[in-house]
């Protein structure tokens, strides 16, 4: 489902990079993990980490499909969301506030994150 993400970060840099370098690493004799690692994944790095924060993100706020998919089944497929609801639909206000603080605070760090990560593309590129 957030797979999209990772892709729209990183499909217009592989595209922009074109494949010179790496054709060239190849004609040098270089196997394939190596030129992706030392060739390919220097130039996409920030735009990978942007697409897995951008899928963290979607992941924590996803609750119906979860809800549904998932079957909702007590004590075997449950996540913090859905856990927040048992909790609340049962009157346990408190522990439903403190899970939901657990999940704000993760919110939180993840924009952070994207912050940092934005400031250092932006400052490379110059």
């Amino acid at each position: 489902v957030t797979f999209p993400f990772v892709a729209r970060e990183l499909i217009p840099l592989m595209e922009a990079q074109g494949s010179d370098e790496e054709e060239a690493a190849a004609l040098m004799g270089a196997k394939g993990f190596h030129i992706f690692r030392k060739v390919t994944f220097p130039h996409i790095k920030w735009g990978l980490l942007y697409g897995v924060i951008l899928c963290t993100a979607r992941a924590l706020g996803e609750f119906g499909a979860v809800s549904v998919v998932s079957g909702h089944l007590r004590g075997k497929t449950n996540t913090l969301p859905l856990h927040v609801e048992i909790l609340f639909n049962e009157f346990k206000l408190m522990a439903a506030f403190a899970v939901s603080s657990i999940l704000v605070v993760i919110a939180v760090i993840i924009l952070i994150l994207r912050n940092i990560v934005e400031y250092r593309v932006k400052r490379e590129e110059r």
